[in-house]
């Protein structure tokens, strides 16, 4: 299995994320082919890729934030297609985004998961995150 980092948006991408964001979110818009590349392009998110056979098996979104108080960083959209699920794909990502920012001097990663997602959960603890004690809170703007 190869990690890596996402450059360029082929159609091929486009096609897999419309695959895998349902798997994930199934009531999301999914993303064009111009909102991806635009999420590549930025300076403050990184799409990492997991592909085998030439196949895109998973992706995993980093994003980095430079606040008053220091850097923060964030794992967010992680999902694997579900017929790779339980091959150590999203173990793959997460330790690959983990390499990544250790090489960028951050000391700190955040991510959030459903309760209801029992794998990922278990697979966040067994890679050393630590559930904290904090309320998150959303507002939807209609």
């Amino acid at each position: 299995m190869k990690i890596y980092k996402l450059i360029t948006v082929t159609d091929e991408v486009v096609h897999a994320f419309e695959k895998l964001v349902p798997q994930l979110a199934p009531d999301c818009t999914l993303p064009s082919k111009e909102d991806l590349q635009a999420i590549v392009d930025s300076n403050h998110t990184i799409l990492f890729m997991a592909e085998e056979h030439n196949e895109l098996l998973g992706t995993l979104t980093l994003v980095l934030n430079k606040i008053p108080t220091g850097n923060k960083v964030w794992i967010e959209d992680v999902v694997v297609d579900s017929s790779a699920r339980g091959k150590g794909v999203g173990e793959a990502l997460i330790q690959f985004a983990v390499a990544y920012v250790k090489d960028q001097n951050i000391t700190s990663i955040n991510l959030t998961s459903s309760p209801d997602r029992v794998a990922a959960n278990k697979l966040y603890q067994k890679l050393g995150f630590i559930k904290r004690q904090t309320n998150v809170y959303r507002l939807t703007i209609i």
